[in-house]
């Protein structure tokens, strides 16, 4: 019985046909293009809306594809029934034997959607590889690392291998700066120094105190150092460098006006 819809449908298949589903997909990628603009849109007036804007672009994405080919396909080429579920079918089947890994990818990538280990605009390390995530796709996850390198990491790879979010879904992060001071110092008044920047910096949430952690390292010669290590929480993870880096040219600095030498013997 299938044999006879499928010739059917075949030859009830004209040029006007295949043309008007070219245009359909060629609509379909300028509607997501245009979602991801109106998105980058709406983060530029509401950044504080970044994360939940970010969590809705690849499920939305997802579902323009999904539904928009569905059913294209249903009322351009007008298959029965029998014919239009054979399709489906016969479709999933051969992407999953000729193309393994890509289903793969695919099926993790739903499942990444839907159990939501981490999101768009999360701070995450795979493997060694930390950055912000950019893109969640069907196939792959996009990672922008620090040195503004992108780093494309197929979907199947998160479901075996673990990766750590250090903003689980939260515009607030949480980060430290270490700064080595000479164990012979006063450490009492180096850790107020380093409490007084923290608090005076606008790259911080001044609500969530900061906390600063003293350890002994043991370096070459038997020589005995302090590290101070700051733990703050960020009001927003894109400024983790920029905050790193303007806490310790302002230690440098209350360090010279306090006469305080950062000689390690």
């Amino acid at each position: 019985m299938i044999d006879n819809e499928l010739k059917k449908f075949i030859s009830s298949i004209d040029m006007m046909n295949i043309v008007t589903f070219i245009l359909l997909l060629i609509f379909l990628i300028i509607a997501v293009k245009c979602l991801d603009k109106i998105s980058q849109i709406i983060i530029k007036k509401f950044p504080g809306k970044r994360m939940h804007v970010f969590q809705w672009i690849p499920i939305l994405g997802f579902l323009i594809y999904f539904f928009g080919i569905t059913s294209g396909i249903y009322l351009i080429f007008e298959p029965s029934r029998e014919v239009f579920l054979w399709f489906v079918a016969s479709t999933i089947v051969a992407i999953a034997f000729a193309l393994k890994d890509i289903s793969s990818s695919i099926i993790a990538g739903i499942v990444l959607l839907i159990d939501k280990p981490f999101q768009l605009g999360d701070r995450v390390t795979f493997e060694g590889t930390y950055g912000e995530i950019i893109s969640i796709g069907l196939r792959s996850v996009k990672l922008l690392t620090l040195d503004e390198s992108v780093v494309t990491v197929p979907n199947s790879r998160f479901m075996s291998d673990i990766v750590s979010s250090s903003s689980a879904g939260q515009l607030e992060m949480m980060t430290t700066v270490d700064v080595h001071v000479p164990i012979n110092e006063d450490l009492v008044k180096l850790k107020k120094i380093l409490e007084k920047i923290a608090s005076e910096s606008p790259y911080l949430n001044q609500e969530k105190k900061s906390m600063i952690v003293i350890k002994e390292m043991l370096g070459i010669g038997g020589v005995i150092s302090v590290v101070m290590t700051a733990k703050c929480i960020l009001k927003d993870a894109r400024k983790e460098k920029k905050f790193q880096t303007d806490f310790l040219i302002s230690v440098n600095q209350e360090f010279k006006n306090e006469n305080i030498e950062r000689k390690f013997v």
